[in-house]
C-alpha cells in the first residue's frame, strides 16, 4: 500500500501539471484603460461613438455599454462592437447637455466589470457637477443586477468548495490513511453527499453565471440567449468540462468504495491513477475559471491553485471522516495507526496550503495599500485570521494525539541498562514522588483527552466551513490589485483657478506611464472660454524632476488634449497652468494631483 500512495501522489502532482497545457495566459483582472470622450470631457459636437479601451480582452455579449442624458432616457443606438480590448457603441447625433456612460464588461477571469462616467456637448449642462455624477452612479447602481441572482452565485462557489472537500478529502482518507474508511458505510455517503454537492454547484453555477455577469434577473437563467452565451465564454467552457469529469467520476467511486461485506475491496492500481489524475483534474476547474486564470504567471498560478484546491480538499475531508469513522467507530488502541497516518498527512496538507495561499496573496493583491483598502483585501484578512485559528485548534488536537498515541523512541544501541533492586535491599524510593496513576485512572484521563480530540476536530470541522464561506466571496471578489486601480486610476481630475479663468484637467488613467490628457478652459461660470494661450506642465519637485510641457493640441475653442503624454513615476505632481487671456494678461495656476503606481 505504501508504493500506492507514494504513486498516488506523484499521479496528483502530474496530473496538476497537465492543467498548464490548458491554463491560456491573460493580462488581469479587466480595468479601464482610457475612454473616448474621456471623464468629464466637453465636446464641442456630437461624438460618433463611446470607446472603451481596457487592460485585456473583454466581453459585452452579457453586459451592457449604455448613454443616458439628463433625464435618465437611454440615447444610444445599442449597437456595440468589440474589437479585442477595445469596446464601441455606436451613437445617434445628440443635442447640446450633459450625458452619463455605464458600462458593463466580462474580463478574462469570468467576472463582471462595472463602471459610470459623464461627458458634455457644448455649453450647456455641466459634466462634472455633483449633480451629474451622481446620476451616473444612480443610473449604474439601477444596472447593477438582481441581488439575489449575486447571493446564489455566492453559494454555488461555497457549496463547490465543500462538495469537492468532502468529495476528495473523504475519498483520500480511505485510500492514504486507512481502508477502514473505505468500508464504513457513513464515509461512503460522505463521498457521494461531496459529489452530489460539487455537481449541483456546478450545474445552478451554469444557469446563474449568465444572469450574474449580464445584470439579469434570477427568471433569465433558463434563457436560450443566455445559456448560448454562456456557453460560449471561458467560465461555461470549464463549467462544461467540470460537469463531464463528475459523470467520468462515476464508476472511479464506485470501485473506490467497493467493498465485499464489510471489507474494503483491493483497487486495481490503473483506477488508482484514475482517481488520482480525476481529482487535479476537478481541482483544476476552479482555478481556471477563476483569478488564477488572469494576472502574471498563469501556469504557475494554476498549478498552485490546483494544489491549493486539493491540499484544502484532502485536510477538511479528511477531517471529517476522522470525527465521523475514527472517532466514533474505533477504539483507542485502534486509532493509533490511521491518526498517525492522519497527522503527517494532515502537516503535508497545511504546508501546501499556506505556500500556495502566500504565492496567490502575492499576485491578487500586490501591496499592503491594496490589501487594507479593498474588499478582497477585507475579506483576505478575514480568513488569515480564520486560518489562524484553524492552526490553533489543530495544534490542540496534536498534543491530545501526543497524549494518546506517545511515539515509541528506540533505545540506543549502547545504553546502560538499569540495575535491578534485589529484594530486602535499600529502599531508593523517594518518598516526595506522586504515586503511580492507576490502570481505572489511566483509562479514564484517556477517555477525558479522547473527548477533547473529538471536540478539537469538530471545532475545526466548523471554522473550516467559515474559511470556504470567506473563500467563496473572495472568488467572486475582483483581485485587490485591480480593484485598487479601478479605484484609483480611471480617471483623476483637478480644477486650477484664477478670478477670470478657470482650467479643468483630467488625466485618463491617472497612473505612472502613458496617459490621456484633457484639458478645458472655463468662465467661473462653468462655460468654455477661448483664450490665446494655454500651457500646461507637470513637476514633481521631491524627485526634482523639473516641469514636464504637456503637448497639448487645440480640439475647439477651450478644449485642448494630449493623448500619449507619459508621467514616470507616482507621486504628488504639481500641475501648473499658463493661460494668456489678453495681449497684456496672463494667469499662473498651480495645484497638486496624485499620480498612482501603475
Amino acid at each position: 500500500m505504501k508504493m500506492g500512495v507514494r504513486r498516488l501522489v506523484a499521479t496528483v502532482v502530474l496530473g496538476a501539471a497537465a492543467v498548464l497545457l490548458v491554463a491560456t495566459p491573460a493580462s488581469a483582472h479587466a480595468s479601464l484603460l482610457e475612454s473616448n470622450p474621456a471623464p468629464g470631457e466637453i465636446l464641442q459636437t456630437s461624438p460618433k461613438t463611446i470607446t472603451l479601451s481596457f487592460t485585456e480582452p473583454v466581453s459585452t455579449s452579457l453586459g451592457a455599454l449604455r448613454v443616458f442624458n439628463s433625464e435618465s432616457k437611454r440615447v444610444d443606438a445599442g449597437d456595440v462592437e468589440i474589437r479585442n480590448n477595445v469596446v464601441e457603441l455606436a451613437l445617434p447625433k445628440l443635442d447640446d447637455g450633459s450625458y452619463a456612460v455605464t458600462w458593463r464588461v466580462t474580463s478574462e477571469d469570468a467576472h463582471p466589470v462595472t463602471g459610470a462616467f459623464a461627458f458634455q456637448i457644448g455649453n450647456v449642462g455641466n459634466a462634472s457637477s455633483p449633480a451629474t455624477q451622481a446620476l451616473a452612479e444612480r443610473l449604474l447602481n439601477a444596472e447593477s443586477g438582481d441581488k439575489l441572482v449575486g447571493t446564489v452565485y455566492g453559494i454555488t462557489r461555497g457549496l463547490l468548495f465543500a462538495g469537492l472537500a468532502l468529495m476528495i478529502g473523504c475519498a483520500a482518507f480511505g485510500v492514504i490513511v486507512t481502508s477502514r474508511a473505505r468500508a464504513s458505510t457513513a464515509n461512503r455517503r460522505l463521498v457521494w453527499i461531496g459529489w452530489l454537492m460539487t455537481t449541483v454547484a456546478a450545474v445552478v453555477g451554469f444557469l446563474v453565471y449568465g444572469p450574474y455577469v449580464g445584470g439579469l434577473g434570477l427568471d433569465e437563467s433558463f434563457s436560450s440567449r443566455v445559456i448560448d452565451e454562456t456557453l460560449s465564454s471561458r467560465y461555461g467552457h470549464i463549467g462544461v468540462a467540470r460537469l463531464i469529469l463528475l459523470v467520468l467520476a462515476i464508476p472511479i467511486i464506485r470501485v473506490l468504495l467497493a467493498r465485499d461485506g464489510d471489507e474494503p475491496r483491493p483497487i486495481p492500481q490503473p483506477w488508482l491513477g484514475a482517481a488520482a489524475v480525476f481529482g487535479a483534474l476537478i481541482a483544476a476547474t476552479p482555478g481556471l475559471s477563476g483569478h488564477a486564470s488572469s494576472g502574471d504567471l498563469v501556469p504557475l498560478a494554476v498549478f498552485t491553485d490546483t494544489i491549493h484546491v486539493l491540499a484544502m480538499g484532502v485536510w477538511l475531508g479528511g477531517l471529517v471522516t476522522l470525527g465521523v469513522v475514527v472517532m466514533r467507530g474505533l477504539t483507542v488502541a485502534q486509532m493509533q495507526a490511521p491518526v498517525a497516518r492522519w497527522s503527517r498527512l494532515a502537516f503535508g496538507c497545511v504546508v501546501a496550503i499556506v505556500a500556495t495561499g502566500v504565492f496567490q496573496a502575492w499576485r491578487q493583491v500586490g501591496n499592503l495599500t491594496a490589501l487594507r483598502t479593498t474588499e478582497y483585501g477585507r475579506m483576505l484578512i478575514i480568513k488569515i485570521l480564520l486560518f489562524a485559528g484553524l492552526l490553533m485548534l489543530a495544534a490542540f488536537s496534536r498534543e491530545s494525539v501526543r497524549y494518546l498515541f506517545p511515539g515509541s523512541k528506540p533505545e540506543p544501541k549502547n545504553a546502560k541498562r538499569g540495575v535491578p533492586i534485589v529484594a530486602g535491599g535499600a529502599d531508593d524510593a523517594d518518598p516526595n514522588l506522586s504515586p503511580a496513576p492507576t490502570p481505572e485512572e489511566v483509562a479514564e484521563y484517556e477517555a477525558w483527552e479522547h473527548k477533547r480530540l473529538r471536540r478539537s476536530v469538530w471545532a475545526e470541522v466548523g471554522v473550516a466551513v467559515l474559511v470556504l464561506s470567506i473563500t467563496a466571496l473572495l472568488v467572486n471578489a475582483p483581485p485587490a490589485k485591480s480593484a485598487a486601480a479601478n479605484e484609483n486610476g480611471n480617471a483623476i481630475g483637478i480644477t486650477l483657478k484664477a478670478k477670470d479663468v478657470w482650467v479643468d484637467v483630467v488625466v485618463v488613467p491617472g497612473r505612472s506611464g502613458r496617459n490621456a490628457v484633457h484639458v478645458s478652459a472655463l468662465t467661473p461660470k462653468g462655460e468654455l472660454k477661448d483664450v490665446e494661450e494655454l500651457t500646461i506642465t507637470f513637476s514633481l519637485p521631491e524627485q526634482d524632476i523639473a516641469d514636464i510641457e504637456v503637448p497639448l493640441e487645440k480640439i475647439s475653442a477651450g478644449h485642448y488634449t494630449a493623448a500619449g503624454f507619459t508621467i514616470p513615476l507616482d507621486g504628488d505632481w504639481i500641475v501648473t497652468a499658463k493661460a494668456v487671456v489678453s495681449e497684456f494678461t496672463q494667469r499662473t495656476m498651480r495645484a497638486e494631483i496624485e499620480i498612482t503606481e501603475s
